[in-house]
């Protein structure tokens, strides 16, 4: 997916969900309880040893549902990433800043998010061409420096993403701040309904939080 797209989707619906789980059959039900929550764009996290077979049957799953935008984060290579956009990733996202990435998805003309904690990474991911930066790990950097980021950087799109709450008052701190939309991973999803099965009361669950972010734009 190209970058403009991607932004125009994240500025829509707000919410990114991040997640991994050892078990595909997981990971289909929490990706489809976070469909039918209202969540149209979906990272999965490169974790574990079957982490590219685990994104490629999802891909394969929901290869019928057109307005479903799957990526993938946690990257920090070339050679993986290649493996993922061979499955059919349409977005890539970085824990950090890597050059290479961002060389690469120009060539696939997908969108990179890198991940960056100062002013000058920022700086550095514009100039190499990035137009969304993940801020990460949000929690521990903060609004404050998403506000000064958008003053200094107004072109630039913004996806804080680690530690934020689905709370009127943690969400919403980050959308007064000037971003984009949120990553969410832990603080999302309910490990103990997913350890039930409980993916109906996961779905209420995200779907509570989608419009908790949704009425933070009001």
């Amino acid at each position: 997916m190209e970058t403009k797209q991607f932004i125009e989707l994240t500025q829509q619906h707000k919410i990114v969900p991040v997640f991994y789980h050892s078990d595909i059959e997981v990971v289909i039900q929490t990706i489809q309880a976070s469909y039918d929550a209202g969540v149209r764009i979906f990272e999965f996290v490169n974790r574990g040893d079957n982490g590219l077979e685990s994104f490629t049957r999802a891909v394969k799953h929901f290869h019928d549902y057109s307005d479903l935008c799957l990526g993938v984060g946690t990257l920090f290579d070339v050679d993986t990433a290649t493996g993922f956009v061979a499955a059919g990733a349409q977005f890539m996202v970085s824990p950090g800043w890597v050059d290479e990435l961002a060389r690469y998805a120009a060539t696939c003309n997908l969108a990179y998010i890198p991940g960056i904690a100062t002013i000058s990474e920022a700086i550095t991911a514009k100039n190499a061409g990035c137009q969304m930066i993940k801020i990460f790990p949000a929690n521990v950097v903060g609004p404050a420096f998403a506000k000064a980021v958008a003053s200094v950087l107004p072109d630039l799109a913004i996806m804080p993403t680690g530690g934020i709450e689905p709370t009127k008052e943690s969400m919403g701190a980050w959308f007064k701040a000037g971003v984009n939309c949120v990553g969410m991973g832990s603080q999302l999803f309910d490990k103990k309904k997913i350890a039930d099965g409980d993916f109906h009361g996961l779905a209420m669950d995200i779907r509570q939080a989608v419009q908790t972010a949704k009425a933070c734009q009001i």
